[in-house]
């Protein structure tokens, strides 16, 4: 765990060698014309999110007790998929985990973390497992999702599953890609925590990108699916 939170440190400090001018709206949404064909113009270009997956694969490359091995998802604010990628030797509940991350973040308009940061006990989990799944989305409480926000407009969903720095490996990405991001939120402290008392759409993302911290029930960053 040290080791890990030394690279996550040290990460933090590189920032300066990723995009410090953040991407344009303009560049990262669909262009004019494809937009006229779809008639949805803010959702997030096959180019950028093949940079945020190619981006999370150099992450996994690089990380502590390495190489990582990662389910990958980026979604638009319709929740298809716009790109993916699987890893060699992610388990099926890794992809299938992976996916539901995305879908939190994108129903949520927060990250999977936060959302379980908010609902730490299982009576407020409970009565939220089958929140969206009608509209094809998830209520998944296990961080390594995070929205897609550039100049406050939401453009899509990253999910991450299968290994043990989900989160990390996603927000490195959003950073790497986009530009500087919203600093990960500091796990709650054990014992701690809103619970159940927070409204279950949960927040506003806000401008630049979010990201959350922890893993199930809000602690820790390693052992994700």
């Amino acid at each position: 765990m040290k080791k890990i939170a030394m690279f996550a440190a040290a990460l933090a400090m590189s920032a300066s060698a990723y995009a410090q001018t953040p991407m344009p709206l303009s560049r990262a949404v669909v262009s004019d014309e494809v937009a006229g064909r779809t008639l949805m113009k803010m959702q997030i270009n096959a180019t950028v999110a093949r940079q945020l997956v190619d981006a999370c694969l150099d992450f996994a490359k690089t990380q502590p007790n390495g190489p990582g091995t990662y389910a990958i998802f980026v979604l638009t604010p319709t929740g298809d998929i716009v790109d993916a990628h699987v890893m060699d030797g992610v388990l099926p509940i890794g992809v299938e985990t992976g996916l539901m991350k995305a879908q939190t973040a994108l129903y949520a308009r927060t990250p999977s973390s936060e959302v379980a940061q908010r609902f730490p006990t299982l009576e407020g989990r409970a009565i939220r497992m089958d929140l969206g799944r009608e509209k094809g989305l998830s209520y998944y409480f296990v961080g390594g999702g995070l929205p897609i926000v550039v100049e406050n407009q939401l453009i899509g969903a990253m999910g991450v599953g299968g290994g043990n720095m989900d989160e990390m490996c996603a927000y490195t990405a959003l950073t790497k890609v986009l530009g500087p991001q919203k600093p990960l939120p500091q796990p709650a402290a054990r014992g701690g925590g809103a619970g159940g008392n927070a409204p279950a759409g949960g927040g506003a993302a806000g401008g630049g990108g979010q990201g959350g911290g922890g893993g199930r029930g809000g602690r820790g960053r390693g052992g994700q699916q």
